[in-house]
C-alpha cells in the first residue's frame, strides 16, 4: 500500500479538486451548457426558419411561374385578336375600296354610253345636215322650189327616224 496513502494533504487536496469541480459546474459548465443549449436552438429556430422561407420563396416562384403563364397566355390572345382585328379592318377597307372602284367603273362606264349616244346624235345630225346639203346641190338644178321643200321635209323625216 505504499502507492496510495491517505494523508491530510491528500485529503485537502480531493476537497480542493471537488470545490473546484463544484465551482466550475456551478459558475461556468452550468452557463456554458446554457448558451450552448441556446445556440443550439436559436440555430436550430434559424434553420426552421430557412426551411419556411425556403419554402415560402418556393410557392412565390411556383405563382409567379403560373401569373407569368397566365400573362403570356393573355398577351398572346390579345395579340391574336389585334390580328384578327386588323385582318377585319383591311378586309373592310378592301371591300369598300372596290365598291368605290365599282361606282367609279359603273359612272364611268355610264358617262362613256351618254357621250357616246350624244355623239352619234350629232353625228346622225350633221350626217343629216350633210345629206339636205348634197340633196339641195343634186335637186337645184332639175326641180322647182316646191319640190324641194317636199325633199327636204321626207328626208329630215327620214333622218330622226
Amino acid at each position: 500500500m505504499d502507492m496510495f496513502e491517505i494523508n491530510l494533504t491528500s485529503v485537502v487536496q480531493l476537497m480542493s479538486f471537488l470545490l473546484l469541480l463544484y465551482f466550475l459546474k456551478k459558475f461556468l459548465y452550468d452557463k456554458y451548457f446554457e448558451v450552448m443549449d441556446a445556440r443550439k436552438e436559436k440555430i436550430e429556430g434559424e434553420i426552421a426558419k430557412a426551411e419556411q422561407l425556403r419554402k415560402e420563396a418556393e410557392e412565390l416562384k411556383n405563382e409567379a411561374t403560373e401569373e407569368l403563364r397566365k400573362i403570356r397566355s393573355e398577351a398572346d390572345s390579345i395579340i391574336k385578336k389585334a390580328k384578327d382585328e386588323a385582318e377585319n379592318i383591311i378586309s373592310d377597307a378592301k371591300k369598300k375600296a372596290e365598291d368605290e372602284a365599282s361606282k367609279i367603273i359603273a359612272a364611268a362606264k355610264d358617262e362613256i354610253e351618254r357621250q357616246r349616244a350624244e355623239m352619234i346624235k350629232e353625228v346622225e345630225q350633221r350626217v343629216g345636215e350633210i345629206a339636205v346639203a348634197l340633196a339641195m346641190k343634186v335637186l337645184k338644178g332639175t326641180l322647182d322650189e316646191k319640190a324641194k321643200r317636199e325633199y327636204l321635209v321626207k328626208v329630215l323625216k327620214g333622218s330622226e327616224k
